[in-house]
């Protein structure tokens, strides 16, 4: 993670050197000139998944929408990217729940652990098509955000250095977090001590042993090789690494209806294409792993063992409905809801 050297205006300011002057959206010769930017590196989920999206756009609108992709933190940081689409310096960029969540605490409801069941064609449908974003929309346009998409990175595996099938085995043992307060109440719960370390300082914290394990999707593991310094994957299907594709909800306002159809459009044909991708690149990522340190032990929870978790987690709904204030408690029961119809 690059981490933050400006903020406000001072940011701004920088990126419209960097792009020339251009205004944000501006219209050239007839052509819409929009911006993505995003941390990952190129060639991994949210640069497939944009540059489907800038395919889309300007298929759909006959070569009218041409979207630039910014990749690598080349414009910031998580951070700095929401602020940035929040002033339309950049029209889009992909945002998790991790980082939305100090802005807007009810989508916080995505970092809760063992609400999905073990079926990314449920996930899927979920955040396509569940009837929990009508309550969820609103929050983000509180804060000037337009969310368009949703999406998952993976399911997030765990990295130890020890077996861990039942709560017990979490004693003493430091599991790295983000510093979400639900997956520090989370990994407490199940008995381990939960330690926030920033993403780029885990391997060196895996590799000194300041922490025991950590928990991310595969494709991450493999890139940064945490995996080396492990010596166990174990599929707890604990929860998806959720994403959304987020625009500045005036700009979007301000497009006419053609426009602001296709716009829709495109964003809801790139859900699929993003579930297939992630699928297919997290099995190529294990595969490398698995090759690559082939004493490394690779174990899948059971329904049973994975129970045991579950009824923990649940104690983190209270939680939840508290840090996320106004509407939360009607996100968590409709999102619950749509996880219900859609596992039928």
């Amino acid at each position: 993670m690059i981490r933050k050297i400006y903020s406000g205006m001072t940011i701004i300011l920088v990126v419209f050197l960097c792009l020339y002057i251009f205004l944000p959206g501006q219209v050239l010769a007839g052509k819409y000139e929009w911006k993505l930017a995003h941390e990952e590196l190129p060639g991994g989920f949210m640069d497939s998944v944009g540059n489907e999206f800038a395919r889309l756009l300007k298929e759909k609108s006959g070569g009218q929408i041409n979207l630039q992709i910014y990749p690598s933190g080349t414009l910031g940081s998580s951070e700095d990217l929401v602020e940035l689409t929040q002033y339309n310096a950049i029209q889009f960029n992909f945002a998790d729940a991790g980082h939305l969540g100090t802005q807007i605490p009810q989508v916080q409801a995505m970092l809760l652990q063992y609400l999905f069941p073990q079926d990314m064609d449920v996930v899927m449908k979920v955040l396509r098509d569940g009837s929990f974003m009508k309550y969820l929309t609103p929050k983000f346009q509180e804060k000037k955000l337009e969310p368009l998409a949703n999406f998952t990175e993976g399911w997030q595996v765990w990295s130890t250095n020890k077996l861990i099938k039942k709560p017990s085995d979490f004693k003493n043992f430091k599991m790295r977090t983000m510093s979400s307060k639900l997956l520090v109440e989370s990994y407490a719960l199940y008995g381990a001590n939960p330690t926030p370390v920033p993403f780029a300082e885990v391997y060196s914290s895996l590799q000194l042993k300041m922490v025991d394990g950590q928990e991310n999707p595969v494709f991450a593991i493999y890139d940064m090789k945490f995996y080396e310094v492990q010596d166990y994957l174990i599929f707890g299907y604990t929860s998806p690494f959720f994403l959304t594709l987020i625009g500045n909800a005036q700009f979007l306002n301000d497009l006419p209806a053609d426009i602001k159809k296709i716009v829709k459009e495109a964003s809801r044909d790139c859900v699929a294409f993003g579930f297939k991708w992630q699928e297919e690149f997290n099995q190529s990522r294990l595969d490398k792993i698995v090759k690559a340190k082939k004493d490394l032990k690779v174990v899948y929870l059971t329904t049973e063992e994975m129970g045991k978790f579950k009824a923990l987690a649940k104690k983190t709904h209270a939680t939840y409905i508290k840090i996320g204030g106004d509407g939360a408690r009607e996100i968590l029961d409709a999102l619950q809801a749509d996880i219900k119809n859609y596992s039928k």
